[in-house]
């Protein structure tokens, strides 16, 4: 049966100064902190630390899963009930027909039945992005309630197709290519991508920032949670250094202090619980 690891505590957290957290992922990349990935597990061994963006007493927080997923595992059609993207880290991973390499940025619109998934002969590590926590579970068709990777699933996840996912009645693979509701992209530097319709102040956002040497991002605050994550490179803030891995967390309106690219720039991966976390207010 296969198993989960989900720690129970952040590897590293400080708050820098009020509503400014600097938080540190696990090490070990795709193979997990202690190489969990290699366990000899059936059904293959998942690690998985969770990130949430947003107010715990509210319903609303953006989630994104940095997942360890080992080698082979294979995971089939399912679908999600909020917008979701799944950014590959290191590894490979097929989804659907699409065979995605570190970099890639697979997007899907709200309940539709997406897969399989299948890891590549390396394992893979990606963050799955769901922009509404609690509309994240989504589920599985009933015919997969036995499947031997959803073995031990508990929970309403096994449920009858919607009327647009019966297409999938008797199939095992829903191309990417050409489907209404998925996007194919890759972050190549400056883009920006909506989870939610474009015209939606309430929808979440995706952004891709590279910084060259020693460039600035000038203090600052928002009017919603925000987010940066460092994908490549190194940038200062507060006399700290903070590398791959090592992700900036701001509250609304509070206010984070110059963030100063290192000497060989910095590639970031930029979450808006909303699109107002996507305006900055210089800080007065």
């Amino acid at each position: 049966m296969r198993r989960v690891i989900v720690p129970s505590e952040k590897f590293h957290s400080e708050q820098l100064s009020p509503g400014v957290e600097w938080r540190r992922f696990y090490p070990g990349g795709k193979d997990g902190p202690n190489r969990e990935l290699h366990f000899d597990t059936p059904g293959g061994q998942v690690w998985s630390e969770t990130f949430l963006l947003g107010d715990q007493k509210v319903p609303f927080q953006m989630l994104l899963p940095d997942i360890r997923l080992p080698a082979n595992q294979y995971w089939p059609l399912h679908w999600h009930d909020c917008w979701t993207a799944v950014l590959v880290l290191e590894g490979g991973c097929l989804i659907g027909d699409w065979w995605m390499e570190p970099g890639d940025l697979f997007i899907t619109e709200p309940s539709l039945e997406y897969g399989p998934l299948v890891i590549g002969p390396y394992g893979c590590r990606m963050f799955e992005i769901f922009a509404q926590a609690h509309l994240a579970p989504g589920g599985y068709a009933l015919e997969y309630r036995d499947h031997p990777t959803l073995e031990g699933t508990t929970g309403k996840v096994f449920l009858p197709r919607s009327p647009l996912n019966q297409r999938n009645e008797g199939r095992q693979v829903l191309p990417c290519e050409g489907t209404k509701g998925i996007t194919k992209t890759r972050l190549t530097g400056g883009q920006q991508w909506d989870l939610g319709e474009r015209a939606d102040p309430e929808r979440s956002v995706l952004k891709d920032t590279r910084l060259s040497p020693k460039q600035c991002l000038a203090a600052h605050s928002r009017d919603d949670w925000h987010a940066f994550v460092v994908l490549d490179g190194s940038i200062q803030i507060a006399g700290r250094m903070l590398v791959r891995d090592d992700v900036l967390t701001m509250q609304p309106n509070s206010r984070i202090a110059d963030i100063v690219a290192g000497a060989d720039g910095a590639q970031l991966l930029e979450l808006s619980r909303t699109a107002r976390g996507m305006t900055t207010r210089p800080a007065v």
